[in-house]
């Protein structure tokens, strides 16, 4: 553990960072805490910037996330919460209390054989679920096993294979680290599937048995060499069991080797699985984490062991279930449903009679509003960060390779045009009609923000070192509103970046503004919700919903609506400053997305439970469409466009019959 730096982050969606955890070749981990009730521990990897902003690494992040999603099971720890497509990718999994198997027999040396049969007989379980479900770590060595007390744990997966997936490279096989790797993987000949794995296991058996790995040498190109030219080093290893199983598993031809269920039956008739008997010097190592982790979290990290021990929670439909699924579920009042096999993040928008859909990876569809048939796609060549905004009849999109996108569709096929800056861009925004007519386009990239001509992309003006905008920001015709990471909210005019006002909130606003008549509404991560005059930046009336605020508000009428992480919808008398009503309806993990419907009559919310349909009047839950991967919502006439991490696009009507209607908890003040 060591304290976070000056330029780390502060927060990663409803997570607050506490410390840095370490380091990897693909991003940086950090302990987080969950805003909420349960206030979860987690671990959380932000990947690096030139990993993100890499067209190769990047599908690397969406299948650990798929991954560690579908893995289920004893032995891997849940993910909480990811988000793929932000300008830094990120994802959160359960916080093991534990140091890894590498510094274990760093500072406590080899372990006992009785210790080794016993770890890898819960290791090996875990590894044979693992293959039993279509996945292949590729990677596992000592650092990516964490050690407690009671158990094993197998952790990153950034160089997982999904089963008959074709779309992992050749070279991505020999990524993993040629000490542990089998010689298939390290030729990089793109076979390393479980048989690399088993391999990978009892060299990690081995290095936990010896201190050594099965290779070694001056660097990289020597460790490689060694790994297709000689045998594994196995010295230190007595006569017996493990050196029988270890001597197996580490045979040069992979069919040679046995398979995962194999080594778990060999196992289960050699260790004793009621429990792992540590040697005193490795309970010290225990007890020297424990301690650093008390520096951190308090009094609380002596309980996290018996938590840890007490087993993994049951797996969520979700997690039961998966992300991606092969195919997307049929929905009660469905009028039609497209699948594009990837991620969607961004909420969709409706231009004349196209669905315009953007996913994760970048790729922009659209899709008949009558019929869902597929009209085009338009490759943006980057992951989408900016957002998707319109702009009159066209859509405004930001990519991670520091573009913004201006798309219109047409009957032949939609024309693109594109303007290149120096960083990713994280926000945009259109204004129309200054000027006579004028357009604006404004963009935020890096640290700062900057308006310019949307056809010939000419500067209108800049301004450097605000702060990264977080969320949307809110164009309002002559003046643009955005929030920062810095926790300021900034009022510039569009036509020349002169400042209107600047509001120091010292809380991050992760949704951005939103417009409530001549106020901005905005809503901090920790759960203050206030209005601001919109033209001096005045703090009009604040209040707390009591929980983590990670969506921007939506705004009916006078009313305001906020969701929480916690799984709570808070309707807001903005006129008379008051609660209408909290409807305690959601499951934690809390919304995905929150809007109005476009005749007012009611809220609707996507959280991991399904869309559900909530009256303003009084909070009452009178809908219900049971979709757990939804995570955009856009309201049309007479129903909804909802969009996935499924890859699914549907247009929902409010009309079908078989709509499931129930009340839930509810408080009304």
């Amino acid at each position: 553990m060591e304290a976070l730096r000056g330029d780390d982050p502060r927060w990663l969606g409803r997570f607050g960072l506490l410390s840095r955890i370490g380091a990897g070749g693909f991003g940086e981990v950090f302990l987080g805490r969950e805003e909420s009730a349960a206030r979860r521990l987690a671990a959380i990897k932000l990947i690096r910037t030139d990993v993100a902003e890499s067209e190769r690494l990047r599908p690397r992040f969406r299948s650990e996330i798929e991954a560690v999603d579908r893995a289920g099971g004893e032995g891997i720890p849940e993910l909480l919460d990811a988000d793929p497509a932000a300008r830094r990718p990120w994802l959160a999994t359960r916080y093991i209390p534990g140091p890894s198997l590498q510094r274990l027999v760093d500072e406590a040396g080899p372990l006992p054989e009785d210790t080794v049969l016993a770890l890898g007989h819960v290791l090996g379980g875990t590894l044979a679920d693992l293959h039993g479900a279509g996945l292949y770590h590729r990677d596992l060595k000592p650092s990516n096993v964490l050690v407690t007390r009671s158990r094993p744990w197998i952790i990153d997966f950034s160089l997982v294979r999904l089963a008959a997936d074709p779309s992992l490279t050749v070279t991505a096989d020999a990524m993993g680290s040629f000490q542990y790797a089998a010689p298939e993987q390290a030729s990089g000949l793109g076979r390393a599937q479980g048989p690399a794995d088993v391999f990978a296991f009892a060299a990690t058996l081995l290095f936990a048995a010896t201190g050594h790995p099965p290779y070694s040498g001056r660097n990289q190109f020597d460790i490689r060499l060694r790994a297709l030219t000689e045998p594994p080093d196995i010295s230190g290893v007595r006569e017996g069991g493990l050196r029988e199983l270890i001597t197996a598993c580490l045979r040069f031809t992979d069919t040679d080797r046995p398979t995962m269920d194999e080594v778990r039956t060999t196992l289960a008739e050699a260790a004793d699985t009621a429990r792992i008997p540590y040697p005193p010097l490795a309970l010290r190592v225990f007890e020297r984490h424990r301690d650093e982790l008390r520096s951190v979290i308090g009094p609380r990290a002596d309980h996290l062991e018996q938590e840890e021990a007490s087993g993994r929670e049951q797996p969520t439909s979700r997690s039961r279930q998966g992300l991606l699924r092969t195919a997307p579920a049929v929905a009660a009042g469905e009028q039609w449903v497209w699948h594009c096999h990837d991620w969607i993040r961004v909420a969709p928008w409706l231009r004349e009679d196209a669905v315009l859909t953007v996913t994760s990876a970048g790729v922009l569809h659209g899709v008949d509003y009558r019929s869902g048939r597929p009209l085009w796609r338009l490759d943006l060549g980057a992951p989408v960060r900016g957002g998707m905004v319109p702009a009159q009849d066209a859509v405004v999109l930001g990519t991670a390779d520091g573009a913004v996108h201006h798309v219109r569709p047409a009957a032949g096929g939609p024309t693109h045009a594109r303007h290149r800056f120096a960083a990713a861009v994280h926000a945009v925004g259109w204004s129309g009609g200054l000027d006579g007519g004028t357009d604006r386009l404004f963009v935020a990239e890096g640290t700062g923000v900057r308006v310019l001509d949307p056809v010939t992309g000419n500067p209108r003006w800049a301004a450097e070192g605000v702060g990264a905008v977080t969320g949307r920001p809110l164009v309002t015709g002559t003046t643009v509103v955005c929030c920062t990471d810095r926790g300021t909210v900034l009022s510039r005019r569009m036509d020349d970046g002169s400042p209107m006002w600047d509001v120091d909130l010292r809380a991050v606003c992760p949704g951005g503004p939103t417009e409530l008549g001549d106020a901005v509404v905005v809503a901090t991560a920790d759960g203050r919700v206030e209005g601001l005059c919109r033209d001096t930046g005045r703090s009009l009336w604040r209040t707390r919903v009591g929980g983590t605020v990670h969506l921007p508000p939506v705004v009916c009428g006078e009313t305001v609506v906020v969701a929480t992480a916690e799984g709570a919808v808070t309707a807001l008398d903005a006129v008379n400053e008051r609660p209408l009503w909290t409807a305690a309806v959601l499951g934690a993990p809390g919304p995905r997305a929150l809007d109005v419907l476009t005749d007012g009559s009611a809220v609707c919310v996507a959280d991991q439970g399904g869309i559900r349909l909530l009256s303003m009047a009084d909070g009452r839950e009178e809908r219900c469409w049971e979709l757990t991967a939804v995570s955009g919502l856009r309201p049309v006439e007479g129903g909804l466009i909802a969009v996935g991490l499924d890859g699914a696009v549907r247009r929902l009507t409010l009309d079908e019959a078989g709509l499931r209607a129930a009340n839930r908890t509810l408080s009304v003040p």
